[in-house]
């Protein structure tokens, strides 16, 4: 987050629209693994199987929203209710494209601020070519190269300094996650029998509570509560059965299969995330 959370209203009002969008329905989704499927988030293989399967499903989703998102109406004066989209096209319509762009990835601030030009504009003279030296000279190494190095590193320096102030919040300690096989033979040769597995959605683990004979009630549940940040009042999100219910069913088959390897293998399933047991989920 760059500077005050209270001075980035929106990127804030963003947040909000990637949460109520996608992001709350993976989260729920994982709290109901965590709650019913034998999901153990501190378990480093767990989390592994996780990417496995539903990293494809939660990129689609990010790729989903960007399009949607770039396409939505901005209402203002200066926007005439342009969307991003229509607003990139017609800058790059009115003022070009840049192949490489030298700046890109640097904030506004940092652009106006070290990147400007200060004072009187200068004129070159004859044979001038604007770096100090006539254009006979061009080839000749001196010592204001040394120092205009040393100028350069001062700046660098002095940019990272005067922006670290900007960075409010210690770096987010994430938690690993490990394949729990040892080569790349034994790990193609579980991806081999998973996807074998996942072709036939109706043989059903039993003990993973994904059964009907199994459930709380007796339906599906399609609602989870979960509780953002420590103090968040409970959400409950809605997770229609037609779709999550299938993706809990390949969680607890590739759980299930994951297990079953490694017992033969005789590895155990307990890796740690490298998260303390006093995180917050």
């Amino acid at each position: 987050m760059w500077g005050s959370s209270t001075r980035n209203t929106r990127i804030e009002r963003l947040w909000v629209e990637v949460g109520t969008q996608f992001a709350r329905r993976w989260r729920a989704f994982f709290t109901r693994l965590g709650r019913l499927h034998h999901l153990d988030r501190k378990n480093s293989s767990h989390l592994w199987l996780l990417h496995t399967l539903f990293l494809p499903d939660i990129n689609d989703d990010c790729l989903e929203f960007q399009e949607e998102w770039n396409l939505h109406p901005i209402k203002g004066r200066t926007t005439n209710d342009q969307s991003p989209a229509d607003m990139r096209f017609m800058g790059q319509t009115t003022e070009g494209v840049y192949r490489e762009d030298p700046l890109d990835g640097i904030h506004p601030d940092a652009i106006n601020r070290y990147y400007g030009v200060e004072g009187r504009r200068l004129r070159r003279g004859r044979n001038q070519t604007g770096a100090g030296v006539t254009s006979d000279d061009e080839g000749e190494v001196t010592d204001s190269d040394d120092d205009e190095r040393s100028l350069e590193e001062q700046l660098e320096n002095r940019v990272q300094d005067d922006l670290s102030r900007n960075i409010r919040h210690a770096p987010v300690k994430v938690a690993k996650h490990r394949c729990p096989f040892q080569d790349e033979e034994l790990q193609d040769h579980f991806l081999t029998l998973l996807d074998d597995i996942l072709s036939r959605p109706e043989d059903l683990p039993q003990g993973y509570s994904i059964v009907d004979d199994e459930w709380e009630d007796e339906d599906y549940p399609e609602v989870e509560v979960i509780r953002p940040g420590t103090r968040g009042k409970e959400l409950r999100v809605i997770l229609p059965r037609g779709e999550w219910y299938a993706r809990a069913v390949r969680w607890t088959q590739a759980l299930q299969l994951m297990s079953r390897v490694l017992e033969e293998l005789g590895e155990e399933d307990s890796h740690p995330s490298d998260l303390d047991s006093s995180d917050s989920d």
